[in-house]
């Protein structure tokens, strides 16, 4: 019962200030008065009773915010911290100006190159298990990631025992007919198992199906999702219509989800299987493609490289006239978008966050000149026991990183 007392007391002093004011007054004059009194009864002189009396009972104002402070929420306190450090800025608009600007700078540069570190080396990659995915190359002395022929890759994929799934990709290009004319559009081409080794499902329509990037299969594509907003309208129903590209017919079978990204090229507007019929599919001398894969559970990176190196020493003998020299590579898919880049994110990192440090100590610099010149009035409320209070400090420096 103490406890809901307690509460509707503070509720009653919250919404109903000016009464608890003024009973609080009537109050303290009685108890004066009764001081006052006591010491006329002990021979004093009513003027010396009543400055005996305001001796005794101390600072009338501190006695009130002592009393709200007891009686009242912890909060509105704070807020009356947060109200006078409004005012005290308000004063002095130059000095709130510069300290504003000063932190602006060093927050501002702080957090834009935090997110680019962040979305780079912190934040994972957008697919299932990241820490699954490695990028997979043929390696020569002169380039140690060098594109891998098909016919090298169809070998890989077969002889290798690391590997849930192994891909291939290849950037390209193409003529797009729209009713406004034609236009050069950006496509990809990927075997059929691309989007499952990435652990990504198409928002609408379905993935390419198994034996989809054989020469015999039909042509088919998947869109990009900002391509079938802006180039399709984002209609539902373009699953099974056609699409021209480079004079071939397509029928769109799938819309990418919103959230997808390659990042190791970049976005592309059309997902087309890799028909590879031409003559530099033939040849084992001819390094187009790129691969990606997925690591069986309990393999580690290293495995897989030595497994590989073990497969292109296999085929160096086999075939030594073109895969003499030939090794492999094996490295994590986010070391491969990060590259060497990464010394230079966390150097910017650190220039940063050195930036915020000397704009913090500036702002420091500046409340300590403003301090020198309040400290007559800070003398004053200490000496009231009413001032020396960390939470005004804390407020005017926390409105000061709001603005």
């Amino acid at each position: 019962m103490d406890r809901f007392r307690r509460f509707f007391n503070k509720l009653r002093l919250l919404f109903g200030r000016n009464a608890y004011d003024s009973g609080l007054a009537e109050e303290m004059a009685f108890h004066q008065g009764q001081a006052e009194q006591a010491f006329e009864a002990e021979g004093m002189t009513p003027d010396e009773a009543r400055h005996a009396a305001s001796r005794q009972f101390g600072n009338a104002t501190r006695l009130k915010e002592q009393s709200h402070e007891t009686v009242g929420f912890w909060f509105e306190g704070v807020l009356q911290d947060f109200l006078f450090a409004i005012r005290q800025l308000r004063k002095n608009p130059g000095f709130a100006c510069t300290a504003i600007l000063m932190l602006a700078l060093g927050i501002g540069a702080s957090v834009a190159i935090f997110a680019f570190v962040d979305a780079a080396l912190i934040r994972p990659l957008p697919y299932a298990n990241p820490n699954r995915l490695v990028a997979v190359t043929e390696s020569i002395p002169m380039f140690p990631r060098a594109n891998l022929s098909y016919l090298d890759y169809l070998d890989w994929k077969k002889m290798n025992k690391v590997f849930r799934s192994l891909d291939v990709w290849t950037p390209g290009g193409g003529m797009l007919n729209t009713s406004s004319g034609t236009v050069l559009v950006r496509d990809m081409r990927v075997t059929d198992g691309f989007f499952h080794t990435l652990g990504v499902d198409p928002m609408l329509g379905r993935d390419f199906y198994s034996g989809e990037d054989l020469p015999s299969a039909p042509n088919t594509v998947i869109l990009g999702y900002t391509t079938w907003q802006t180039r399709f309208g984002g209609r539902k129903d373009v699953i099974g219509q056609k699409v021209t590209l480079s004079d071939i017919p397509y029928t769109i079978v799938g819309v990418l989800p919103k959230s997808f990204q390659f990042a190791p090229r970049g976005d592309a507007e059309f997902w087309i299987p890799l028909h590879d019929t031409g003559d530099c599919a033939e040849r084992r001398s001819c390094h187009n493609l790129d691969g990606i894969a997925r690591l069986k559970d309990g393999v580690t990176v290293q495995a897989a490289l030595a497994d590989m190196t073990s497969i292109a020493q296999q085929l160096e003998r086999q075939y030594p006239d073109t895969n003499r020299g030939q090794g492999a590579s094996v490295m994590p898919l986010s070391e491969l978008i990060v590259g060497d880049i990464r010394p230079i994110l966390l150097m910017l990192l650190g220039g940063s966050s050195l930036l915020l440090l000397i704009a913090c100590i500036n702002v420091a610099n500046l409340l300590l000149v403003r301090t020198e010149s309040r400290q007559r009035e800070i003398a004053v409320r200490c000496a009231a026991g009413d001032g020396c209070k960390l939470r005004e400090a804390v407020a005017e420096g926390s409105l000061l990183a709001a603005y």
